[in-house]
């Protein structure tokens, strides 16, 4: 739950984006094919764009970084035109009884909140996500794992493991792939030379 909370400005700023998206849309599709119950489902996705345009500058994070400030000056931007938009609505169908969801003017001004709210949404998508190069992997390689080496060793630019040991198991610089039965096998031999040297000692003294 902490989770979702800590990232809420993450998660709300997506319904702004799509909901007064589909509000232009549906006034437009409304407006074009004569579907005046079109108008209404407009209305309402864009007042509830409004409600959650607002809730994502109030939950914007505030940071000392000029990319930030840029970000949230578009983010309030977009908030205010898109209440002023509700207000004029609303308050038009409430006192004319009309519905200006098929007005150009208001489609116009309708159109640049969603250009708007695109472009902050844009802006706040470079903080976040790295421009990806393609190039930077190999073909069949992965960022999780070290390039060219294989799980738990970090790999050299060229493509080959470094050979440092980690915790996972990886193989060490300098051992051999049969390191172990190597080491093993020394012990063995050491075992066997002082086993052989009492016998001798024991047949010496007998």
């Amino acid at each position: 739950m902490n989770y979702l909370w800590d990232n809420k400005h993450f998660i709300i700023i997506h319904f702004p984006i799509v909901l007064l998206l589909f509000g232009f849309l549906f006034d437009l599709a409304g407006l074009i094919w004569k579907k005046r119950e079109w108008h209404t489902v407009a209305l309402i996705s864009f007042v509830a764009g409004t409600l959650s345009t607002i809730a994502s500058v109030w939950s914007g994070p505030k940071m000392p970084n000029p990319a930030v400030g840029t970000h949230a000056q578009f983010g309030k931007i977009t908030m205010y035109l898109a209440i002023v938009l509700c207000i004029v609505r609303i308050g038009i169908l409430l006192w004319k009884k009309r519905d200006v969801g098929r007005n150009f003017i208001y489609l116009i001004v309708s159109f640049a909140a969603v250009v708007l709210v695109m472009y902050t949404a844009h802006l706040g998508g470079e903080m976040v996500h790295r421009p990806f190069d393609g190039g930077q992997f190999r073909q069949g390689q992965t960022g999780g794992q070290g390039e060219g080496g294989p799980s738990g060793m970090q790999g050299r630019p060229d493509g080959t493991g470094d050979g440092v040991m980690r915790q996972d198991g990886g193989q060490g610089a300098g051992d051999s792939p049969d390191g172990n039965a190597t080491e093993g096998n020394a012990t063995t031999e050491d075992d066997a030379s002082a086993e052989g040297s009492d016998l001798t000692e024991g047949n010496a003294g007998l």
